[in-house]
């Protein structure tokens, strides 16, 4: 998607809580973030999981996976 088509439905589908920037984030690795452009970016924002383990952290990938590849969720019921 380009970069008007992503604002778009950014626009469309958010709640407007919070200002938006001009920039559309593609990927993390560790601390960094990389915009649709390839511009490399540090994340001094990021949320509890990313501040701690980094983003696309390779152990918390591998754990992940294997447990949704075991069981996704069990309600009390």
């Amino acid at each position: 998607m380009s970069f008007e088509e992503i604002k778009e439905k950014e626009e469309r589908y958010s709640t407007g809580v919070y200002p938006k920037r001009d920039i559309v984030i593609k990927k993390g690795k560790g601390a960094y973030l990389w915009d649709i452009n390839g511009k490399k970016y540090v994340d001094c924002v990021g949320g509890h999981g990313s501040a701690n383990v980094g983003h696309c952290n390779p152990y918390v990938a591998s754990a992940v996976k294997e447990q949704l590849e075991t069981l996704t969720s069990c309600t009390e019921i």
